[in-house]
């Protein structure tokens, strides 16, 4: 028979701290915060803090043995090594000053999808729908940030994309229900397939070098929210029959729809909120995308719709930003 041994069982087996979680992933802090960032890692507090710690009333930082054994199976692992290595060769041809080496490292400059988290994260529309006031939040704060070392002119730019793509959605799906105007910013709340959103954009003003900000854990949760709102966005476009990227819809003496992503100028209109958009020929007889409800949601998600279409009805006649839009 095997000796029972004090802390090998119970709560002394289920939490891990975060320096054996290192060592356990081989990675170092930097990368593994972001890793749990991506994932939605969270350390957590034990209920028996002693007997964790075997015995001693030490502050540490711990997680789940579970959640480490699954970031552990994670692929965008190999993505952080390979980029590493990445900075290593190229520090390395910058020294030696042989350009052509320097030009082919950044061409097959190692690159990571986060598709499959968002998914993994998000297995439905309508739980995605739920998390969406701290992406909106976010990404909308970001696409007013000038871009520097650490937060890079590419993600500002989607934020700023994604965030006029989803004021497009509003103004054409008229689901603005309220509006409050503070010293922090403009909050706005909008009723979308049942779900309530509330969100804020900042006043339009010099941003400054803010210091207080650890703005690399923030540019995490923005370059993962981004891409949740790329996924949120095509499906709400789908959902009232808009192309996707938002094209300008033309008046009937101009018969020709371009795209806002080929042309510099026709994003800057999609951008200015001014103009309507266009929608797909076979938008009518589209049916509506599933957004996975689960049974015991449906009388609340019907009532919501009701509440939202009786919105719809009062919103065209409010003078504001999101005003209903003539061609």
């Amino acid at each position: 028979m095997r000796i029972k041994r004090k802390h090998e069982s119970g709560a002394a087996t289920n939490y891990i701290t975060r320096t054996k979680a290192l060592k356990k992933l081989q990675l170092p802090l930097k990368d593994f915060r972001r890793l749990c960032i991506l994932k939605g890692i969270y350390p957590h507090e034990p209920l028996h803090k002693k007997k964790v710690n075997k015995g001693t009333t030490e502050n540490r930082v711990y997680y789940y043995v579970k959640d480490i054994n699954f970031l552990a199976s994670e692929p965008i692992i190999n993505k952080f090594r390979d980029y590493k290595i990445f900075l290593r060769r190229l520090t390395t041809a910058k020294a030696k000053r042989e350009e052509d080496r320097v030009k082919r490292l950044y061409e097959r400059r190692p690159e990571y999808q986060l598709d499959t988290i968002v998914k993994e994260r998000y297995p439905t529309f309508a739980s995605a729908l739920r998390d969406l006031d701290d992406a909106l939040c976010l990404c909308f704060a970001f696409a007013i940030l000038p871009h520097t070392k650490i937060v890079k002119a590419s993600l500002v730019a989607a934020c700023r994309r994604l965030t006029a793509e989803f004021n497009n959605f509003i103004i054409e799906s008229h689901s603005l229900t309220k509006v409050f105007i503070s010293i922090k910013g403009i909050y706005y709340e909008a009723h979308v397939m049942g779900e309530r959103l509330t969100w804020i954009v900042a006043h339009e003003r010099g941003v400054g070098h803010v210091t207080e900000v650890d703005f690399s854990v923030m540019a995490t949760f923005a370059e993962f929210y981004s891409a949740m709102l790329s996924f949120v966005n095509y499906r709400l476009y789908q959902s009232i029959g808009l192309f996707y990227p938002p094209q300008i819809a033309y008046s009937s003496s101009n018969q020709k729809v371009q795209s806002s992503v080929d042309d510099e100028e026709e994003q800057e209109k999609v951008y200015s909120l001014a103009r309507p958009l266009a929608k797909r020929p076979d938008a009518d007889n589209e049916p509506m995308p599933d957004i996975g409800i689960a049974e015991g949601e449906q009388s609340e998600l019907a009532e919501g719709i009701r509440d939202e279409a009786r919105q719809k009805e009062i919103i065209p006649k409010l003078p504001f930003l999101y005003q209903s839009r003539g061609t």
